[in-house]
């Protein structure tokens, strides 16, 4: 039998972007039919078998990773502290994970339902998990492939990487060793794959872009032109954070250039924007509010939803918003947005890779980040939520089908 192990100590984390990603590669492997083992982190070591492999919770002393289930017995949640969280940086390398990982890669138990397997696959963020994987490979002698959900050294997340040229010069020795004895990379965008190929050119012939795609789940979704609260008006959404993800990621790059074409037009409608919000984001858009309110508008901030219900939320929306601040890295919210079929107004760099993607859809109404506004692509965008049915085609590069193909055929070729 065929067994594949996902190193990835975020899997099971209740509201972790990267499940989605690992889950995607779960079903994928064993739709080809794998026997996959994931290797997590928890509050406890545990082995909990399935129909489809096992999960394997190696044990973290640091307590940065807690299971759903013990979420949920804790009476007391410790808050976030930057504090505590800087020097954690600086003390651990490449991130206070590391101590994890090297458990995790030294635990007898994981050590014997890897040494048999096809090849070993890590994702990040956190990198320490590559570093687990690595270790892990070079054990058991099996294959070392990279899923790069976001860049380690290209537009990095971490702040310390941004700022301090010692620590950046540290960890770029790591990646380039972990990259080198790979068979595989995988990178989420084209962007990504261009930087990394411009740092290490020795890996340019092993990198495979497989970008997010559209959601999998229970429910069937359905267009609804009439949506109960704005029956005579239109909705715009937006899903998700704004500067909690990026400090660059502020609501005015949205808000101003709509108000731009909504001021003195006979549109009326609401914007939703769905997520949690900070205080200095809701005192930006409360700035707005009474702009907005002069012209027939109204802006909502009713908090964060459940996955399905935003979704489905997407598909009752009029339009869709989306605010991109980065070069490389495409928003996972995009893809759950084309299926919905309905007019999208992004905001993003000019050529980054959320900018490359949406120049081929015609739902895309794309204004560039460095403007203030463009007042006739503000219009367009607005003509085409009025549109009572959605008038775009889905494209299939980003279907289950389509990426689980290129996953696998990048396994098949790499082992």
């Amino acid at each position: 039998m065929k067994k594949a192990i996902l190193f990835v100590p975020f899997w099971g984390q209740e509201g972790h972007i990267g499940n989605l990603r690992v889950d995607r590669f779960r079903r994928w492997l064993i739709s080809d039919d794998y026997y996959v083992v994931i290797i997590k982190a928890g509050i406890t070591g545990k082995i909990n078998k399935t129909p489809w492999g096992v999960e394997i919770t190696v044990k973290d002393p640091l307590g940065l990773y807690k299971d759903k289930k013990d979420n949920d017995n804790l009476t007391t949640h410790r808050k976030p502290n930057k504090l505590r969280r800087k020097l954690a940086y600086l003390l651990f390398n490449p991130d206070p994970g590391i101590v994890w990982s090297r458990l995790a890669a030294a635990n007898s138990i994981v050590y014997e339902y890897v040494n048999d397997a096809d090849f070993i696959m890590s994702s990040n963020p956190p990198e320490s998990s590559h570093i687990g994987a690595w270790r892990l490979a070079t054990r058991c002698g099996i294959p070392h492939i990279v899923d790069m959900r976001d860049g380690w050294l290209d537009e990095p997340l971490k702040p310390i990487l941004r700022k301090s040229r010692i620590r950046r010069w540290l960890e770029a020795r790591i990646e380039r060793k972990i990259l080198l004895n790979s068979v595989a990379i995988m990178v989420s965008s084209d962007v990504w794959k261009e930087l990394l190929c411009n740092r290490i050119k020795d890996v340019r012939h092993k990198i495979t872009t497989l970008t997010n795609g559209y959601p999998v789940t229970d429910k069937k979704y359905k267009f609804q032109s009439d949506y109960p609260e704005t029956k005579n008006e239109l909705l715009l959404v937006h899903g998700g954070k704004f500067t909690g993800s990026d400090p660059r990621r502020s609501p005015v790059a949205l808000l101003e250039p709509l108000l731009s074409e909504i001021v003195g037009s006979d549109t009326v409608g609401a914007i939703k924007l769905i997520g949690s919000l900070s205080n200095d984001e809701r005192q930006i858009i409360n700035k707005y509010k009474d702009r907005f309110k002069e012209n027939g508008w109204r802006i909502d901030c009713p908090g964060p939803l459940l996955r399905d219900e935003l979704i489905e939320l997407f598909y009752k929306a009029n339009g869709l918003l989306l605010l991109s601040v980065t070069y490389a890295q495409i928003p996972g919210k995009l893809f759950e947005y084309i299926p919905a079929g309905r007019p999208i107004f992004v905001v993003t760099q000019s050529n980054s890779a959320t900018w490359r993607v949406c120049e081929k859809l015609p739902q895309a109404f794309l204004l560039d980040l460095t403007k203030k506004k463009n007042i006739s692509l503000t219009h367009d965008f607005i003509s085409a939520a009025k549109q009572k049915t959605p008038i775009y085609e889905v494209p299939s590069q980003y279907s289950e089908e389509f990426l689980s193909k290129v996953m696998l055929d990048v396994i098949s070729q790499a082992i």
